[in-house]
């Protein structure tokens, strides 16, 4: 359908998707009018915005899980994981293994990486590990920029998918050795003479501990302890490769060679140049030793305060944006007694009464890419991968891009009137830009659950056209929850 033919105005929806999400008032029921005479029994949002929750049902529990492990589910993916055991779905997903993203033919094109994975999400059947990658980039952050005319986006986008449902402590190395954090904190100027602090600081500030949870003479000693990391041009064996030379080179022609390289099997990798590194006496975080990135690690992690770090983080982009100080502990208690299992804390935060207790339901708000990647997912269009790529910025996320190390921002952070207007943007783009849409009355269960507010239920009444009724689904506050 052309644009021409989208009769919703923007100012009309804009009013109810902005002012839903911050907290709709007014609780009753109501019956949506829809096409062929069908009526669909649906709840407005309640009093200090709360929802007639579906959570006390196996399908409303199951989809609750759905909106927030993954980027959402299709009817029928619903019905099955509806079928199973609570504890028993929360078990399958959080035990998917990874699909690996396709190959992308330029590795060193940062743009072509972050498109090739906007499809991934919106394609795989393991949604859970793209979910899991999407949270570690947005904690253990890193940008693109540093990465110049070398594969580090790729890589990295491919380390969190392999070890971000392993271990902390396993990822938390391979982090410390990934060559784009290496580029992005500027481990790779730091020597014995003039160690940098930069990844010594915002490894405990802001990836493991806190503030407050460490000293400033712990990040000069940490700075000590991680100086000498490098990165090296390695084959499919491990042995050192000479790369490419720019200079003298067109940035084409040394793209092509080290691509080719690439496709061989040639990868970076992070390891310690005994030149460059300290290996005096440091007093770290309360030990003393001749203290090497390992041992500095590992000395984090047995921190008190490192767990609750990691528990609150997780459960704020999954749970509830505050969570208590008593959900904290229980989580962060299982996750430690597990040797920071990562499986064991989502599997804590999943089955908590938090998560499932009625009022968690549309407590969250879907960040810009989960909220694309749902709308690919739930109109059956991986092809909109690159209006994804070009829409992020206007919503305020860029993956790749972080505003700064500390990331993004989370739940109604994301809500502004500019933002939200790119959301609808969006919205219309998609629904103008095709021609077949999927049934919006069959998405309206599978994507919103039947439960939707006086003012979404009267735009999807209004709505002439099969494209209209996708437009007020996808602009409506619901979506835009989880």
């Amino acid at each position: 359908m052309g644009s021409a033919n989208l009769k919703l105005s923007r100012r009309q929806v804009l009013g109810i998707a902005a002012g839903g999400v911050v907290g709709a008032v007014g609780f009753r029921y109501l019956t949506l009018q829809l096409p062929g005479g069908s009526r669909v029994a649906a709840s407005a949002a309640g009093a200090a915005g709360a929802w007639a929750s579906p959570l006390t049902t196996s399908a409303g529990l199951a989809a609750h899980l759905l909106r927030r492990a993954t980027f959402g589910c299709t009817a029928a993916e619903l019905d099955a994981a509806a079928s199973m055991s609570y504890p028993d779905l929360v078990d399958m997903v959080v035990s998917q293994e990874a699909e690996p993203l396709p190959p992308v033919a330029e590795a060193t094109n940062d743009q072509a990486v972050v498109r090739a994975w906007y499809e991934h999400m919106a394609t795989t059947r393991a949604q859970f590990p793209e979910r899991m990658t999407l949270f570690w980039h947005g904690l253990l952050t890193s940008d693109y920029r540093k990465a110049a005319r070398l594969p580090f986006v790729l890589q990295q986008n491919a380390l969190y998918r392999s070890v971000g449902r392993s271990d902390f402590r396993t990822l938390i190395k391979a982090v410390t050795y990934d060559p784009l954090m290496i580029r992005y904190l500027d481990l790779e100027q730091s020597t014995a003479a003039a160690p940098n602090e930069n990844y010594s600081r915002e490894l405990m500030e802001l990836f493991t501990l806190g503030v407050g949870n460490y000293s400033e003479s712990d990040v000069r000693e940490g700075a000590r302890a991680f100086s000498g990391i490098r990165t090296l041009l390695v084959d499919s064996k491990g042995q050192r490769l000479q790369p490419p030379k720019l200079k003298g080179s067109t940035p084409a022609a040394y793209a092509q060679a080290l691509n080719q390289l690439l496709a061989q099997g040639a990868s970076f990798k992070g390891v310690v140049a005994p030149a460059q590194h300290d290996a005096g006496v440091k007093t770290f975080l309360g030990h003393a030793g001749n203290i090497d990135p390992a041992q500095a690690l590992d000395i984090i992690l047995s921190q008190p305060a490192c767990a609750p770090h990691i528990a609150r983080s997780a459960l704020v982009q999954f749970c509830t944006p505050e969570p208590s100080t008593t959900l904290v502990d229980s989580v962060a208690t299982q996750f430690h007694n597990s040797n920071y299992d990562i499986k064991t804390l989502m599997r804590a935060i999943f089955t908590n009464e938090a998560f499932t207790a009625p009022d968690a339901y549309r407590s969250l708000v879907r960040g810009p890419v989960e909220y694309m990647v749902a709308t690919m997912r739930a109109l059956g269009r991986p092809s909109l991968a690159a209006m994804c790529v070009q829409a992020g910025a206007a919503m305020d996320q860029i993956l790749y891009d972080m505003p700064t190390v500390a990331g993004w921002p989370s739940n109604q952070a994301w809500v502004s009137s500019g933002a939200w207007l790119a959301r609808l943007n969006f919205a219309a783009g998609v629904v103008a830009s095709e021609s077949s849409l999927p049934d919006p009355v069959a998405a309206f269960h599978s994507q919103l659950d039947g439960v939707v507010g006086a003012d979404t239920a009267s735009v999807f009444n209004a709505s002439p056209s099969d494209g209209d009724r996708w437009y007020a689904l996808l602009a409506s506050p619901e979506f835009q929850l989880k």
